[in-house]
């Protein structure tokens, strides 16, 4: 018999090319027509132009708008804090989040942050509950990968370089807001980093110790449309169907891990970025491309599925065993495919720095990932997993 399970609301979605144009009726339908908002933003998504056009539009609406954009690449507990003092500063009735997951991540916990007198540091893997109540907020992603929009997790960082993460409802959007085209002008290495991050949240959401019925249906979906759809983004960046089906892919994918977490490539990935500052999509995207074919193994009726929503024909396969790891095969081809670099040289790291990786990935912050994956490891095998990531060529 399946197990019982709750599977909550996620956050209210629209989806449309152009939806944006709408954002002053939206803000309007939450906070009504002299709404104070605040933009939170990133220098690279600032670069781009749309947080100026949102903020024209809004402002040509009536509504007071500031804007926030000091986030670094991987935000931080200093970032998340000044952005809840300019959000209590503006009396921001909403927070708008536009960005990548670094910028919505800030936008989320700056909403919690600014209506009550603890630091962002002091909600760390739920240290502390967070308040009861937060600012509204309507995220808008530009990039399709971290399904952050979708989620109530929070990522940061603390002094020293540690990646923690803050968790819980009022982090959920009031509105998220999925267009197409305010991907279209991602690079192509974003793309790729970013796409292979939300096509190891729907591998490791599936295979979930946690996972449901609900949780499967969204995952599978969402890696068949990132797979087929993310080589095509790369390589022809305008075109909008690929970018719209990454979006798609990415927002379920986002729910699909809001529901049951992450696994084994999260952990490594998380020590990836605090042992040397890997881009989250690429550090994860490393990982799995070892972790995948050390869990098919071990338990191929798990991720013969996996394998089929990657677009392994079973009909090519023998059995189960043959099909799941041809699944994982099919998962580093497309690495390769986008151009993912597969060396961490150029972050000077080697197979010398297993232990350390190994030691970072097993710290309370990422542990649970480790133990909610469906294949759980041994000491030695964590460390020869760290050996296959940090000497990939």
């Amino acid at each position: 018999m399946l197990s019982a399970f709750t599977h909550e609301p996620s956050p209210a979605m629209s989806y449309g090319l152009d939806r944006v144009d709408a954002l002053p009726e939206d803000v309007a339908a939450l906070c009504g027509p002299g709404a104070r908002i605040l933009v939170v933003t990133d220098p690279g998504v600032v670069a781009t132009g749309i947080p100026e056009a949102a903020v024209r539009r809004l402002a040509a609406a009536g509504m007071a708008v500031e804007q926030f954009d000091e986030i670094e690449s991987d935000p931080s507990a200093v970032s998340i804090d000044a952005a809840s003092l300019r959000a209590r500063a503006h009396r921001a009735d909403l927070i708008l989040g536009i960005g990548g997951g670094s910028a919505l991540d800030v936008a989320k916990l700056a909403a919690s942050v600014a209506v009550a007198e603890a630091p962002a540091e002091s909600y760390a893997v739920m240290a502390n509950p967070l308040p009861a109540n937060s600012i509204r907020k309507i995220l808008i992603p530009t990039t399709s990968g971290t399904g952050a929009e979708m989620t109530r997790t929070s990522v940061y960082g603390l002094d020293g370089g540690r990646k923690v993460w803050a968790w819980g409802s009022t982090l959920k959007a009031d509105l998220s807001i999925l267009d197409p085209a305010m991907t279209l002008g991602l690079p192509a290495p974003l793309t790729a980093a970013t796409g292979l991050d939300a096509l190891v949240h729907a591998i490791e959401a599936y295979t979930h110790i946690r996972s449901t019925p609900v949780v499967a249906g969204m995952a599978l979906q969402a890696v068949g449309l990132v797979a087929q759809n993310l080589e095509r983004a790369v390589t022809t960046p305008k075109d909008v169907e690929a970018r719209g089906r990454m979006a798609l892919g990415s927002a379920l994918a986002g729910v699909a891990i809001d529901a049951c977490g992450t696994g084994i490539a999260h952990a490594f990935g998380h020590a990836l970025g605090t042992l040397a500052h890997v881009h989250h999509g690429r550090a994860v995207a490393l990982a799995m491309r070892v972790t995948l074919p050390w869990s098919a193994a071990r338990r191929p009726d798990v991720y013969a599925p996996v394998a089929t929503a990657l677009g392994v024909d079973p009909r090519d396969t023998s059995d189960e065993m043959e099909h799941a790891l041809a699944g994982a095969a099919r998962f580093e081809a497309l690495l390769r495919a986008v151009g993912l670099p597969v060396s961490l040289s150029d972050r000077a790291l080697t197979d010398k720095d297993a232990a350390r990786l190994v030691t970072i990935a097993s710290a309370a912050e990422n542990r649970p990932m480790i133990d909610n994956n469906i294949v759980r490891p041994q000491d030695d095998e964590l460390l020869d997993l760290a050996r296959g990531i940090l000497s990939a060529e």
